[in-house]
C-alpha cells in the first residue's frame, strides 16, 4: 500500500526530482567512471591508446544497445503492469528480462570473439593501432553482460520506488573503476587489457551492488505464456537500443571521416571531446530513467495531467543542464583536455577546436534526448525510432560527408550541432502529435 500512496498521491513534481536527482548523480558518477578510464589511458599509454578505445567503441556500444533495449523494454512493460495494480505479474516480468539479458548478450558476445579480427578490421583499425584495440575487445567482449548489467539493477531499482540507491551502484562502480585502473594499469602496466578488465570487474560490483533490492518472481507457467510479454520487451525497447545503434554508427562514420581527414590523433580529439560530452548526455539519460517509470505506471493508471506533468518539468530541467553544460565546457574544457592529452600540444589544441563547434550542441540536444525516452514510455517506440535515427544518422550524415569539402575539419565538428537543430523540428512535431494521441485515448 505505501508504494500505491507514492506514485499515486505525492506531488508530481516532487515525485520527478526524488527519482531524477540520484539518477542524475548516479549516471554522472558513470560518465566520470568512463572518464577516469580515459585519464589513465591517455596518461599512461597514450593518444594510441584514446584512439583504440574510440575505435573499439561502436562494436561496444552496439552490444550495450541491446541490453538497454531488453532493460528499457522491461522496465516499460513491469511499470505498465504495475501501474495496472497485477504486482505478482510485474516481478515475473523483471525475472523474464534479466534472463533475456544475460542470454542474448551472451550469446552475441561469443560470435563477435569468434570473428573479432574481422570486427576490427570493420571498425577501421590500421595494422599500428590494430593491437590496442585487440587489447582492449576481448575483456570487453567477455564481460558484455557485466558491462550493461547495472543498466538493468538501476532501472528496475527505480521501479521499486528506491531511486537512491541508483547512487550507490553508480559509486561503487566509480570507486572500484579507479582502484582497478591504478592497480591494473599503473601498477601492473597491463594497458588496454588493464582498463577494460577494470571497467568490467567495476561494473560488476555496481550490479550486484543493488541486485538484493529487487523483487523477482519465478514465471508459473511456460514460456509461451509470456510469448507477447517478450514481445513487447523487445518492441517497446527497440527505439531506445537504435538510439544508441544510430549514435554508434554516427560514432563509426565520425572515425572513417576523421582517419582520412586528419589521422589518429583527430580521433583521439573526438574521443577526448567525447568524454565531455558524456558529462552533459549521460546526465540527460538519467533525466530520461527518471521519466520512463513515471510515465508508463501513469500511462496504466490513466493519469494525463501527471503525464503532461512529467514531461514539462523533464525539459525545463534538461534545457538547464544544456545551458550550464555550455557554459562549463567553455570555461573548464581546456583544463579538461589537459588530463587526457599528456601534454601533447597539437592534441589540446585540435581538442580544443572540436570542443567550441560541438558545445552549440549542448543548447538543443535535450529535447531530442527527452522526446525519444517520452516517446517510448507511451508505447510510441516507432517514433522515438524516428527522432533517434533523424538525431544520429540522417541528419548528420549529409553535414559529415559535405562540410568538411568546403571549410574543413571545422565541418566535422559542426555537423553534430546542425543535426541537432533539424532533429528538434521532428522531436516537437511527435511529441505534440503524441499529447493529442494520449488525450483521446485516455480522455474515455
Amino acid at each position: 500500500m505505501e508504494n500505491k500512496n507514492i506514485l499515486e498521491n505525492e506531488n508530481i513534481t516532487k515525485l520527478f526530482f526524488k527519482f531524477a536527482i540520484p539518477s542524475i548523480f548516479g549516471m554522472l558518477i558513470v560518465s566520470l567512471q568512463i572518464m577516469v578510464d580515459g585519464m589513465f589511458l591517455g596518461q599512461n599509454v597514450g593518444p594510441m591508446g584514446l584512439a583504440a578505445v574510440n575505435l573499439s567503441m561502436p562494436l561496444i556500444n552496439f552490444l550495450m544497445s541491446i541490453g538497454l533495449m531488453i532493460c528499457v523494454g522491461g522496465g516499460v512493460i513491469t511499470s505498465i503492469y504495475k501501474g495496472n495494480k497485477k504486482i505478482k505479474k510485474s516481478r515475473e516480468i523483471t525475472t523474464i528480462t534479466l534472463g533475456l539479458l544475460i542470454f542474448v548478450l551472451e550469446f552475441l558476445s561469443i560470435i563477435v570473439l569468434i570473428k573479432l579480427d574481422f570486427f576490427i578490421k570493420v571498425l577501421g583499425a590500421n595494422e599500428n593501432i590494430y593491437p590496442y584495440v585487440r587489447a582492449y575487445m576481448i575483456p570487453m567482449m567477455i564481460g558484455a553482460f557485466f558491462y550493461t548489467a547495472p543498466i538493468f539493477t538501476e532501472t528496475f531499482v527505480k521501479i521499486e520506488e528506491k531511486p537512491n540507491f541508483v547512487f550507490i551502484s553508480g559509486l561503487t562502480c566509480l570507486v572500484f573503476n579507479v582502484i582497478l585502473d591504478y592497480l591494473l594499469i599503473v601498477r601492473l602496466k597491463l594497458g588496454m587489457t588493464g582498463g577494460a578488465s577494470a571497467t568490467i570487474i567495476a561494473c560488476a560490483f555496481g550490479f550486484f551492488a543493488l541486485l538484493p533490492n529487487l523483487r523477482f518472481k519465478l514465471p508459473r507457467k511456460k514460456i509461451g505464456y509470456y510469448i507477447n510479454d517478450i514481445k513487447n520487451i523487445f518492441y517497446n525497447g527497440s527505439s531506445e537500443m537504435l538510439s544508441v545503434v544510430s549514435s554508434t554508427f554516427a560514432m563509426y562514420l565520425f572515425n572513417l571521416v576523421i582517419m582520412d581527414k586528419i589521422g589518429v590523433l583527430g580521433v583521439s580529439a573526438l574521443t577526448i571531446v567525447f568524454y565531455i560530452n558524456q558529462l552533459l548526455n549521460i546526465s540527460l539519460y538519467g533525466l530520461s530513467q527518471a521519466l520512463q517509470p513515471l510515465v508508463a505506471y501513469n500511462l496504466g493508471a490513466r493519469h494525463l495531467d501527471k503525464i503532461k506533468k512529467v514531461l514539462k518539468v523533464s525539459l525545463i530541467t534538461g534545457g538547464s543542464l544544456g545551458v550550464i553544460a555550455y557554459v562549463g565546457s567553455h570555461l573548464w574544457g581546456t583544463f579538461i583536455i589537459k588530463i587526457f592529452s599528456k601534454g601533447n600540444q597539437e592534441l589540446i589544441e585540435l581538442a580544443g577546436t572540436a570542443l567550441f563547434y560541438v558545445s552549440f550542441a549542448y543548447l538543443i540536444s535535450f529535447a531530442n534526448i527527452i522526446s525519444t525516452s517520452f516517446l517510448t514510455s507511451i508505447e510510441k517506440p516507432l517514433e522515438s525510432v524516428i527522432v533517434s535515427m533523424g538525431r544520429s544518422i540522417i541528419f548528420i550524415a549529409i553535414p559529415l560527408f559535405i562540410l568538411p569539402n568546403i571549410i574543413g575539419s571545422k565541418g566535422i565538428w559542426l555537423s553534430i550541432p546542425i543535426a541537432e537543430i533539424l532533429c528538434l523540428i521532428v522531436s516537437f512535431y511527435l511529441m505534440k502529435k503524441s499529447i493529442l494521441y494520449l488525450e483521446r485515448k485516455l480522455k474515455y
